[in-house]
């Protein structure tokens, strides 16, 4: 009897564990943790937590087949001068209703450069390209409202990859910074062929900067047997 009794109490502990363990997100010590999809990301301690942003939000699907619905949450860090936002990194787990199919990221013509980048040992769709930052999208919008001055234009560098059996979660890690301190406009950032040798020794430092901001900590999993949990 004590046996059957020890052993519901295990089974039920690990029903309740594995049930907590679905939504836990959450940020200590500038490291990023999620359960489901697995993840776990150390972003360099100069960039300060702002928080999570949660939002939905309907738009074409990357292959443009049919308008979607994205449950989104962000984790964002920024790093500024007073209220200046010059750099920042944000984490967003975006849930699709249906399945994140061939092109992860949206129109490819906008692009600097693009391809498939290594992250944690897993292959991520990737681009750099300059983008017009505005407190009408909600990442800005959050940014803004925390008290920061919004630059007209941003170096982004993006990083995708659907996650989890279903291919409904979406994993985004973007790096971003604040160019405007290096005398190139934002409309000189027009294509990858057009780039001058300015531009293209900007982008060096840039995806140095964009490599020493964040890191993903590769874990084993560890799934503990019932006999461990029984002490046996």
């Amino acid at each position: 009897m004590r046996n059957c009794i020890g052993f519901s109490i295990v089974c039920l502990t690990c029903f309740l564990l594995v049930g907590a363990a679905k939504s836990d997100r959450y940020v200590k010590d500038n490291v990023f943790y999620s359960s489901s999809p697995k993840l776990e990301v150390k972003v360099d301690p100069k960039f300060k937590y702002l928080g999570k942003l949660d939002y939905t939000m309907e738009q074409q699907s990357p292959d443009n087949v049919q308008l979607v619905t994205y449950e989104t949450k962000s984790y964002v860090f920024v790093d500024a001068i007073y209220n200046e936002l010059k750099k920042a990194v944000y984490i967003q787990l975006r849930r699709e209703q249906t399945k994140y199919v061939g092109n992860l990221l949206g129109d490819a013509r906008a692009n600097l450069r693009s391809g498939v980048c290594s992250l944690g040992e897993k292959e991520y769709q990737c681009f750099t390209r300059v983008i017009f930052l505005s407190a009408d999208v909600p990442i800005g919008k959050f940014i803004s409202e925390q008290g920061y001055v919004l630059p007209n234009c941003i170096l982004a560098r993006t990083y995708a990859r659907a996650e989890s059996k279903e291919n409904i979660y979406l994993v985004v890690i973007t790096y971003f910074e604040n160019f405007s301190d290096s005398g190139l406009s934002c409309e000189s950032w027009q294509s990858e062929e057009q780039l001058t040798e300015e531009h293209k020794q900007y982008l060096e430092g840039f995806d140095r900067n964009c490599k020493a901001s964040f890191t993903i900590i590769k874990k084993e999993s560890e799934k503990p047997g019932i006999r461990r949990l029984l002490g046996r």
